[in-house]
């Protein structure tokens, strides 16, 4: 992604109109009058049904697809420019053939197709409302394959010689953004084996859903983990609370938000030394926190953290901490490399009374394909 402010000289758009699908009118010191924009409007906007068009303070039309408006700022998709940031200050007219869920500063939100101008915003040809009462903009619920954002992702490690070794990972990454809501989902699957023996296999699922109260305050009604590794000694582990979270910083290049919440878990243990229980339950209490940041047009680092209060007969305190270098390949293929720290406080000894390593650290490299 890149921001954009264009100087862009008119005759070098006008020679690539339909090379381009730009239209570059003469730029006007004056504002237009609505017959000007109207007669404008007629004369560049086409295909309506398959494109969405912006319009510049400087006069250039962009056309492609409108993916969000955010803290004042439009996260516009064009196949010529690719993902363009443009400051909302800079849009003059914004018009969008699929239907939007657009939010309002008085909590209302509204669904259908919008026309952004100086005369103010409209849903469906509704009554305009003021530009300044405009929070967000996200694709409607009914845009499913739009509003989902699903990544794939698959290593694999193989070693032969001395020694045999075979490691392979798998991730998946699962986002939905509305103009209210959010829903994030992510699991990671690690499995290792070392001459012909398993060393190594566990499997991490993490969901939240969110409802946005304000720009940065949300509540989060729901939220589960499940994680299990033999070699930790836990069968399962099943994590399920609520709370609510705060975004201290939300830009196109930077955000950070915490989150906590009281939660219950319930832990299945593999093996117990005999008199021992084979599973605890327990109230407990989160904390989450999440960073990312675009380092350039094709590298994203971001970090995970999470903290969980548990019972010491549950294995005590758990905490899981993910650093991501995400590098883009093509437009849908990302390389990805991650380093993640596992830590238990209070291990449970099996039925041989072995007890479990506190913290387990691995690499994991993957490409990632994004649907």
């Amino acid at each position: 992604m890149k921001n954009i402010h264009y100087t862009m000289p008119v005759f070098n758009v006008v020679a690539g109109i339909f090379a381009l699908g730009l239209f570059t009118p003469p730029v006007l010191s004056q504002p237009l009058e609505p017959e000007q924009l109207a007669q404008e409007t007629a004369a560049v906007v086409r295909d309506t049904d398959k494109f969405d068009w912006v319009r510049l303070t400087s006069g250039e039309w962009l056309k492609g697809e409108i993916i969000a408006i955010y803290d004042n700022e439009l996260e516009f998709d064009s196949d010529v420019l690719d993902t363009l940031m443009i400051d909302m200050d800079d849009v003059h007219t914004l018009l969008s053939h699929k239907k939007q869920s657009v939010r309002f500063n008085d909590g209302s939100v509204l669904y259908g197709n919008i026309k952004y101008s100086a005369a103010g915003v409209s849903v469906d040809d509704g009554a305009p409302r003021p530009t300044s009462s405009l929070v967000s903009i996200a694709p409607a619920a009914e845009s499913l394959l739009t509003a989902w954002d699903i990544k794939l992702g698959a290593g694999i490690n193989i070693s032969r010689g001395n020694t045999e070794k075979t490691e392979y990972s798998g991730t998946l990454d699962v986002k939905r953004r509305t103009a209210s809501s959010r829903i994030l989902a992510d699991a990671l699957l690690n499995r290792e084996k070392n001459d012909g023996e398993t060393t190594e296999q566990n499997i991490r699922a993490h969901g939240t859903f969110d409802w946005f109260y304000t720009n940065h305050l949300y509540f989060r009604p729901i939220f589960f983990e499940y994680y299990r590794d033999p070699f930790q000694n836990i069968g399962g582990k099943y994590t399920l609370g609520a709370g609510v979270g705060y975004y201290f910083f939300d830009t196109d290049k930077f955000s950070w938000d915490l989150a906590a919440g009281p939660a219950f878990q319930h832990t299945r243990f593999d093996n117990v030394a005999e008199g021992e229980s084979s599973s605890n339950s327990s109230t407990s209490v989160y904390l989450a926190s999440t960073m990312e940041y675009e380092f350039s047009s094709a590298i994203d680092l971001s970090f995970d953290y999470r903290y969980t209060v548990a019972q010491t007969a549950a294995g005590g305190d758990a905490q899981y901490a993910k650093f991501s270098s995400e590098f883009e390949v093509t437009d849908d293929i990302d390389f990805d490399v991650s380093f993640v720290w596992e830590h238990l406080a209070s291990p449970v000894a099996d039925n041989q009374g072995e007890v479990p390593e506190k913290s387990d650290y691995r690499t994991i490299i993957s490409l990632e394909i994004e649907l």
